[in-house]
C-alpha cells in the first residue's frame, strides 16, 4: 500500500498565473491517487492580472517514487555525461543536476546552468514545506516545482512525475511507458511544459525534514 501523496508547480510567466490552491483543494488534492494532484503556479510581473491555466508564450512549466527507487538509462539520443568524481549530495549539484541535464539534452535543449542562488531558493521552500507542499516566490525563481520523496529518487520524480506527463516529448523515446508507473498525471501537463520550456538556470533541493523536492527555475 503506498502513503498519499501530491505534487505542486509554480512557475512565473510573463502575462499568466496560476492561482495558489485553497485548503480547501489541498483537501481534494489529497484525495487524489497517491502520486496525483499537480498544481501550477504563475508569477506574472507586476503588470499582468492573475488567471488560470495557460502560459503568456513558450514559457516553460511533480511526484514522488515507487517502493524501490529506480534509475534509467541515457536515452540513445542524450551524449554521455560524465560520472561525477564523488557521490554527489542533493541539492548542492552533480547528482540532480546530470540528471536534468541528461534528458534536457535528450529533448533537444541546451542544458541547464546550475545556480547557487536557485538551489538555496529551492532548499528554502523544501524545508519549509511542513504539513505539505508549500511554494515560495523567492528573489530570483522564476518557476517552481515541487514533489514529495526520498534523497535517492530524484530521477524518478523527475522523469515519471514530471516529464511523462507529455510521454511524447522528443527524448522519452517510449519509456514513460515503464517510468511512469505508480504517477497519476490526471491530464496535468504543467511540470512537464516548466522542465523542458526556455529557462536557462536550476537549482534543486531535498529537504530530509520534509521529504520534499523542490527545483526552481530562471
Amino acid at each position: 500500500m503506498y502513503a498519499l501523496k501530491t505534487l505542486s508547480v509554480l512557475a512565473i510567466a510573463a502575462t499568466t498565473v496560476f492561482a495558489a490552491p485553497t485548503p480547501a483543494e489541498n483537501g481534494a488534492l489529497e484525495a487524489r491517487q497517491w502520486r496525483g494532484g499537480n498544481r501550477y503556479w504563475n508569477r506574472p510581473d507586476s503588470n499582468a492580472e492573475v488567471t488560470t491555466y495557460a502560459y503568456g508564450g513558450d514559457s516553460p512549466a511533480e511526484t514522488p517514487a515507487p517502493a524501490a527507487p529506480q534509475t534509467w538509462g541515457a536515452p540513445s539520443s542524450a551524449p554521455a555525461t560524465p560520472a561525477p568524481s564523488a557521490p554527489a549530495t542533493p541539492g548542492g549539484g552533480g547528482d540532480w543536476l546530470d540528471i536534468a541535464n541528461k534528458w534536457r539534452v535528450a529533448g533537444g535543449k541546451p542544458a541547464f546552468t546550475e545556480s547557487s542562488t536557485l538551489v538555496a531558493n529551492a532548499q528554502k521552500t523544501a524545508d519549509d514545506s511542513v504539513g505539505g507542499l508549500q511554494h515560495q516566490l523567492n528573489p530570483g525563481t522564476m518557476a517552481q516545482v515541487l514533489a514529495p520523496g526520498d534523497a535517492s529518487d530524484f530521477e524518478t520524480v523527475y522523469l515519471g512525475g514530471w516529464l511523462c506527463e507529455l510521454p511524447n516529448s522528443p527524448g522519452l523515446d517510449g519509456i514513460c511507458a515503464s517510468a511512469s508507473n505508480g504517477w497519476n498525471h490526471e491530464g496535468q501537463t504543467g511540470h512537464a511544459e516548466i522542465l523542458t520550456g526556455d529557462y536557462k538556470s536550476i537549482g534543486c533541493a531535498f529537504s530530509s525534514g520534509t521529504g520534499v523536492w523542490s527545483c526552481d527555475l530562471a
